[in-house]
């Protein structure tokens, strides 16, 4: 084999790895044919400045929210459906922008304010 061949397929694994991570979430629901309705149990790792009554976690597909109570939340939505960490909708004004995860049964989500910009003033 020649070089030229090696960096061409050592360059199209990397791109194809880079894809199939960045997708790794649409893999999954294409994967993933039967879903069920579940109750999420979400903990909450908050590494804010913010009290944890501040946070909500929102299914993306339906709307529907639940607060978190103790570090801990409870989500009725559908396997796979988008969550998100959000800013209660009673806080006018600001809001946090977190990462969207697939609900699973069981799951953590962090707020980490610090890692990058998150939250808008208005």
């Amino acid at each position: 084999m020649d070089a030229g061949k090696v960096v061409v397929g050592v360059f199209g694994a990397a791109i194809f790895s880079l894809t199939a991570y960045n997708f790794r979430y649409e893999i999954g629901d294409v994967l993933h044919f039967n879903r069920h309705e579940i109750a999420a149990e979400i903990t909450l790792d908050n590494r804010c400045e913010f009290r944890d009554s501040v946070f909500v976690v929102r299914d993306q597909d339906t709307g529907d929210f639940a607060r978190f109570y103790g570090r801990h939340a409870v989500l009725k939505t559908t396997e796979r459906n988008r969550v998100r960490l959000e800013f209660d909708p009673n806080y006018k004004g600001v809001e946090f922008f977190g990462t969207e995860f697939p609900a699973s049964r069981e799951m953590t989500l962090i707020a980490d304010c610090k890692s990058s910009r998150k939250f808008v003033f208005f």
